[in-house]
């Protein structure tokens, strides 16, 4: 038996698996001053879809389980609540597929611009140094 106990803490767990790794991001820095390429796509708001669908899933679960018919075995509130359910998964499903297939159709819909790089404080007519707070900032 060894006298030195020995501590969770003082070893380092090894993980299980292969590590992954982060995808980096590169970001061009913007210029000075005149244009830049840049890409311009309109991307689809992903949870905005998955909400939309689980809300229409209900509201087709609702309809679905109150046409039904009346049973021995079943209540028409439970029926209609595993309707409702079930509905509810299925639409937040077919939204998520719907804004993934949008997604990936506007990535194919992305076109290269040229745009203009302004100065922001060029425009500033007020007269305030450009460190200090502005007109319309709230901490003024």
């Amino acid at each position: 038996m060894s006298s030195t106990p020995s501590s969770p803490s003082a070893r380092p767990s090894p993980r299980k698996g292969p590590r992954r790794r982060r995808r980096q991001r590169t970001v061009a820095p913007l210029a000075a001053s005149g244009s830049q390429q840049m890409t311009l796509r309109r991307a689809p708001n992903i949870w905005a879809f998955v909400l939309l669908g689980g809300v229409l899933g209900a509201v087709v679960g609702v309809l679905v389980g109150l046409s039904g018919g009346g049973s021995a075995q079943f209540t028409q509130g439970a029926v209609t609540l595993f309707m409702v359910s079930v509905c509810t998964v299925l639409g937040l499903g077919a939204g998520a597929v719907v804004a993934l297939v949008l997604d990936r159709v506007s990535v194919a819909r992305a076109r290269a611009v040229t745009t203009e790089v302004v100065d922001g404080d060029e425009d500033d007519s007020a007269g305030a140094p450009a460190d200090g707070p502005r007109p319309t900032d709230p901490r003024a």
